[in-house]
């Protein structure tokens, strides 16, 4: 605004003096003053310019204090990302470092299981190498017990082949006794010669009958042809309770007086020895009937002689 004035009143002064001065000196003063007006547009247009270049700036300041605070809110939030990054970081290293330690001790726990994995293996190894050993020497004596059962197979065979033969010969020997109370059986590789009481005693007596002991003679040519068989005689009672006399007082000594009483009969053979026979009582105690009925009563009181083959050389086989 002064400057404008000072324009005008410099205008003013021209005219004034215009009328007061000459020519040249008012064309002086014209083309200075147009040199001022054209100084003074000039000065407007930069005026002008600078206006605008000062808007700019402040627009591009506000632009850069704008982008200044978001840069600052993002660097805040990095810092706070950095922070939480960070503490993710402790975290995962804290959570490392406890598997670490976790891997550490299984590797350990399954260096140690491998260790003892591995003595077993060579335990195992060396008992293997002992089994193998103990089996070439049980395949050895395998081969041996092979031998050593074919043996004892064909001495079963010959025994039981030998055993039949007895057995028809019994048959045929007593044939008249068997319904006088006589029974002949083959059973678990044995002869069983069972006979009632009714046929070799009368009650309450070890005294043998007189069919009885021809009975007995009978068996007893048989066996003496026979000495590879053993004699067991068994003498067996019912329940009934027996009132002792004389030299029996009950049921165990009446089985055993009759018992012996049949080893002297076959003893007086003298193809029979002595060390073939075994006699023995069993009293009341090994029924094969029901002792509630007389029929049954009348089964139980029996002797039985079991004839077996000597199994000597069965036995040193297995020497």
């Amino acid at each position: 605004m002064k400057r404008i004035k000072v324009i005008t009143w410099l205008i003013c002064l021209t005219i004034v003096m215009a009328s007061c001065v000459s020519s040249k000196k008012y064309n002086d003063l014209l083309n200075q003053y147009n040199k001022q007006n054209e100084d003074f547009n000039n000065a407007k247009i930069k005026l002008k310019e600078s206006n605008t270049a000062w808007t700019n700036a402040t627009s591009e300041l506000e632009n850069c204090k704008k982008t200044s605070t978001g840069l600052e809110q993002e660097n805040k939030n990095l810092k706070e990302e950095a922070l939480l990054s960070k503490q993710e970081i402790e975290e995962l290293q804290k959570q490392l470092k406890t598997s670490n330690s976790k891997i550490n001790e299984v590797l350990n726990d399954k260096s140690k299981h491998l260790a003892e994995l591995g003595n077993k293996l060579t335990m195992k190894e060396q008992e293997l190498y002992l089994k193998e050993r103990n089996l070439d020497s049980l395949q050895a004596i395998t081969a041996e017990s092979q031998e050593q059962i074919k043996k004892m197979r064909l001495q079963l065979e010959a025994s039981n082949k030998k055993l039949e033969n007895i057995h028809n010969k019994l048959k045929e020997a007593l044939l008249g006794f068997e319904n006088k109370g006589l029974s002949i059986e083959n059973k678990n590789g044995k002869i069983y010669v069972s006979m009632d009481e009714k046929l070799l005693f009368s009650s309450g007596s070890w005294q043998v009958s007189t069919d009885g002991k021809k009975a007995l003679e009978e068996m007893a040519v048989i066996l003496s042809n026979n000495t590879d068989i053993d004699i067991m005689i068994e003498g067996h009672t019912d329940n009934v309770e027996l009132k002792g006399k004389n030299q029996i007082k009950d049921n165990w000594d009446l089985s055993v007086m009759r018992a012996t009483s049949i080893t002297k009969i076959l003893l007086n053979n003298t193809g029979i020895a002595p060390q073939r026979i075994v006699p023995c009582g069993r009293g009341e105690y090994m029924p094969i009937a029901d002792n509630k009925t007389m029929e049954g009563r009348a089964k139980n009181r029996r002797t039985e002689i079991i004839l077996s083959p000597k199994i000597n050389e069965l036995l040193n086989l297995l020497k």
